[in-house]
């Protein structure tokens, strides 16, 4: 019925937090996790295998993508709720602080017991070939502001004779991350509210055309700042999230379908277009991408529809993960590793060893959870609270539109 609005993601009752949802980060975290623990560090993902237990499951399909099924859906759920976020936030101010207080206090104390661990307890030296596990200071400097640690050297001039890295690698996901609430909260003060859709679809088709240009081969400064800006390899799983969000409440629907169109041939043009050619093609890498993407795609879609297909997403042990994913994302891998060394120096079966590596990286995320991440959001929102405020009545104009 036209004026009313869109039937074609049903809204899903919320009260509190959705417990669907939970599970679905719950379900990506443990994915990650277990794709460090058992391939990551084996052939063919590494060079050699770094594993006690072997590499029994590094070529098992469902492994191979774990990591980036997990790191995908991750990114179409924070699309989906950044949205909340944004309509109750009350301006660039008030949304800043919320995000800082949600990523902040988690990511200090698990880049600093990660640093600990790997500097202070010898395993950085424990695995062949990959000495370079030991974290300088500015490495845990750039990790803890989210700033990629070869991005800050260059910028400040500071040189190493290795290439600077992250203290975990998959806190390169924080700073796809943080340029997005960046975009998407700048898209949404300037905007008003009835034609955010079409500036956000200006933006997806700017990051959709810079990656499009680079795969063709082209180079040069601009296109490399508008690949920092518009991060064209991770925004069109941002951006199908939030286009998830609007179909809720969508009364013109069709904007919607359109950026989605775009955001994915985003996510196709590397794999299945041959710019060569000139046609679409499906090599190995191109399946396995579509493959990837099905996998990501069906629960979301699934979650969307209220399907109750779902429901064992709810249980509670695993809704616990899905709201402790954040510190078991940030703090696993590297940790997982010294643990499985300790337990082998220790003579424990490497399988038994895995097994428990496991379990103890669930449960400190769980304690971190309630124990540092919680009242450390809690805390800094307290603290901001006034500060905010004040900004707001001196500079009003960085307020969100209301309608």
């Amino acid at each position: 019925m036209p004026g009313t609005p869109s039937s074609a993601f049903p809204p899903a009752p919320i009260t509190g937090r959705m417990d669907v949802l939970d599970g679905l980060r719950g379900i990506a975290a443990l994915a990650v996790v277990a794709y460090h623990f058992l391939a990551r560090w084996a052939e063919p993902q590494f060079e050699q295998t770094l594993y006690y237990h072997g590499d029994a499951f590094a070529d098992f399909f469902p492994l191979q993508i774990a990591g980036r099924f997990g790191v995908c859906l991750f990114f179409l759920i924070s699309g989906y709720v950044i949205m909340m976020t944004l309509e109750r936030a009350r301006g660039l101010i008030d949304f800043a602080g919320k995000r800082a207080a949600r990523l902040w206090p988690a990511m200090l104390f698990c880049a600093t017991a990660s640093t600990l661990i790997i500097d202070l307890s010898g395993t950085a030296y424990a695995y062949p070939g990959v000495e370079r596990w030991h974290v300088t200071a500015w490495e845990y400097v750039s990790s803890v502001f989210f700033v990629p640690p070869d991005l800050s050297a260059e910028l400040f001039g500071y040189t190493q004779s290795d290439r600077p890295r992250w203290v975990e690698g998959v806190y390169w996901t924080l700073w796809a991350e943080v340029r997005f609430y960046a975009l998407i909260a700048l898209a949404w003060w300037l905007s008003p509210r009835d034609r955010f859709i079409w500036v956000w679809c200006a933006i997806q088709g700017a990051s959709t055309l810079t990656g499009f240009l680079m795969h063709m081969g082209v180079d040069g400064f601009a296109l490399g700042a508008a690949n920092l800006m518009f991060q064209p390899g991770e925004l069109a799983w941002f951006t199908l999230g939030l286009v998830a969000w609007k179909f809720r409440s969508a009364v013109n629907i069709w904007p919607l379908y359109l950026v989605s169109g775009v955001a994915v041939f985003a996510l196709l043009e590397g794999y299945v277009i041959d710019f060569n050619q000139g046609w679409p093609t499906l090599d190995d890498n191109a399946m396995g991408a579509l493959k990837l993407y099905a996998c990501v795609a069906l629960p979301f879609v699934l979650f969307l529809r209220g399907s109750r297909l779902l429901k064992p997403l709810t249980w509670k042990p695993l809704i616990a993960v899905g709201l402790a994913s954040y510190p078991l994302y940030l703090f696993h891998e590297r940790p997982g590793m010294a643990y499985m060394h300790w337990l082998n120096e220790a003579g424990v079966h490497p399988w038994i060893g895995v097994t428990i590596a496991f379990a103890v990286t669930v449960v400190t995320a769980l304690l971190i959870h309630r124990y540092i991440e919680e009242p450390g959001k809690n805390g800094m929102l307290g603290l901001w609270k006034p500060v905010s405020e004040r900004l707001e009545r001196r500079f009003p104009r960085l307020k969100f539109k209301t309608a």
